[in-house]
Formats: C-alpha cells, structure tokens, sequence
C-alpha cells in the first residue's frame, strides 16, 4: 500500500527546492496542486488565453482533461524562474 503523505512529503520539498528564494510559494498556498488556466491567469495576472498559448507552445508544462488545461505548481515555478537558469532542475 502506497504512503500518500510520504509522497506528499516529497512534493513539499520538491516545491520547496523548485523556489529557493522563497518568492512563490506561500502566496500558491491558496491554490490546489493541479492549477487550472485560470488559476495560473490569476495567479501571474495574465489573460487565461496567454496561458493556454503558452502551455500550447510548451512553454509552460501542463497536461489537458478533456477541454482543460492542468498545470502542477512544481511546472509552474519552473516556468516562473526559467530566466534565471533554473529551469528543469525539477521536472513537474
């Protein structure tokens, strides 16, 4: 049987080492780990449709269900610090 805090657990510290600075993450607190478009519009104050373009460009990593996007938090602080030379070191 599978020890979903253990797994939990491991999210945390991959979150926590996908933003070392500390910028990010407890202003995602209020947000599930699976973000919508929306959510993530919200969350940088960009257009729900300049999110999809992204995660359509692969930009932003994200799956789709049915006629929506998901996007983990762990991609999304990836996406965030890309320019910093940081991407990828967690992959979502």
């Amino acid at each position: 049987m599978n020890d979903i805090h253990g797994e939990i657990g491991i999210d945390v510290e991959r979150l926590r080492a996908a933003d070392p600075d500390g910028l990010y993450l407890f202003m995602l607190e209020d947000y599930p780990y699976m973000m919508t478009s929306a959510q993530v519009a919200e969350f940088t104050c960009a257009t729900s449709q300049e999110v999809r373009r992204l995660l359509a460009r692969g930009e932003l990593k994200g799956c789709r269900v049915g006629k929506k996007w998901l996007v983990p938090k762990l991609a999304l602080l990836n996406y965030l610090y890309k320019d910093e030379g940081r991407e990828g070191l967690q992959s979502a």
